[in-house]
């Protein structure tokens, strides 16, 4: 999705998921910490996270949720299972399935993302044609 949102939609995105980098941080600040340790590395004011948990209880997810808000990041949360879980209480917008099946979770989070990215195409589309003008 994160090279879609790029290439297609004219988004700045990263998908924080390349192997080495989850393995080292895990083994030197703990698995739960993998994805806040590239916020601190690489995040930016201003930026939004987008932060996806079925179960909405990931300590790894909700660690990234706290780095991304100390540096004046922007939260969007998809989760599922529980209307009262912990993720969905720390988003600016929270996208909430009502589902406990982990498939329907999953699948319906795949679906608000590339609504997303079909969204984002057509501003940028209608950025470009701004441009052009």
């Amino acid at each position: 999705m994160a090279t879609d949102y790029s290439k297609n939609g004219g988004l700045r995105a990263w998908a924080m998921n390349d192997g080495s980098m989850l393995t080292c941080l895990a083994n030197d600040y703990g698995y739960e910490h993998v994805f806040a340790k590239q916020i601190e590395f690489h995040g930016r004011s201003g930026d939004m996270l987008v932060a996806i948990s079925s179960s909405g209880q990931s300590p790894n997810i909700l660690a990234a949720v706290a780095a991304a808000r100390k540096l004046g990041g922007t939260v969007l949360t998809l989760s599922g299972f529980k209307p009262d879980n912990v993720l969905r209480k720390t988003g600016d917008m929270n996208l909430y399935l009502d589902s406990t099946a982990y498939g329907y979770v999953e699948i319906g989070h795949l679906a608000l993302c590339h609504a997303i990215l079909d969204y984002s195409m057509e501003w940028a589309e209608g950025s470009r044609a701004v441009a052009r003008a």
